[in-house]
């Protein structure tokens, strides 16, 4: 369950490929811009519940939903949160997976959603969590957090990925913005690709993002 945004988009794009070395019975959910909004809401909770999911874990929201953590657990539902916001209100009553923790221990603060996404990814994967640094690159140039630090190395792998090995999306996308991954930096991504990645839940719905994202063949990225 992600944000509409270029960063959640890429964090759910992310943790669901991370996820499916797991397990095959998987889902993802994005919700509307115009009829939902941001972050976790009861309705969608309950339309996740009715679809058979057993746990909802959450990217680049939730810290602070904790009306909406106490309706999941009304309901029986488990939900894990993966966020890097800042908790400014009463904190979600749930696995919290969030730097800005006053009782996180985690040196780095500034972690974009997909940064923390990726690092779920390293605890499941270990180093095969590195075939995903593109998205994680993108997203944090994208998401404007700081490029110190980890971020900037997740920057800089993410891009080094996209010019040697981008996943089929960030291909079919450079091709119709005329960008030349083979040469990308951080301008390019941040003007040409990241745009486009939020267009989509701003024009229509952010599933047509996340699918391009998820794409396995080339044409059907395209058309995408």
């Amino acid at each position: 369950y992600g944000d509409y945004d270029a960063d959640g988009i890429t964090a759910i794009s992310l943790l669901y490929q991370v996820l499916s070395h797991l397990t095959d019975n998987l889902s993802y959910y994005i919700p509307s811009r115009f009829d939902e909004g941001y972050g976790l809401n009861n309705e969608a909770i309950d339309a996740i519940k009715a679809d058979g999911a057993g746990l909802i874990v959450t990217v680049d929201c939730g810290s602070v939903s904790y009306a909406e953590a106490e309706h999941a657990k009304a309901i029986g539902m488990p939900l894990m949160v993966t966020d890097h916001h800042s908790i400014t209100d009463r904190r979600a009553d749930c696995i919290l997976i969030n730097p800005k923790r006053q009782d996180c221990p985690y040196p780095f603060k500034h972690l974009a959603g997909v940064g923390v996404a990726f690092k779920l990814a390293q605890a499941l994967l270990g180093r095969r969590a590195e075939e995903l640094v593109d998205l994680c690159g993108v997203a944090t140039i994208g998401d404007m957090v700081g490029l110190l630090g980890e971020n900037r190395a997740l920057a800089y792998l993410g891009l080094e990925k996209l010019r040697q090995a981008p996943c089929l999306g960030f291909r079919a996308l450079a091709k119709a913005a005329d960008i030349r991954l083979a040469g990308v930096r951080s301008y390019g991504v941040a003007f040409g690709l990241v745009p486009r990645i939020n267009a989509a839940g701003r024009l229509e719905h952010a599933s047509l993002a996340l699918r391009l994202l998820l794409a396995e063949d080339l044409g059907e990225a395209e058309q995408l």
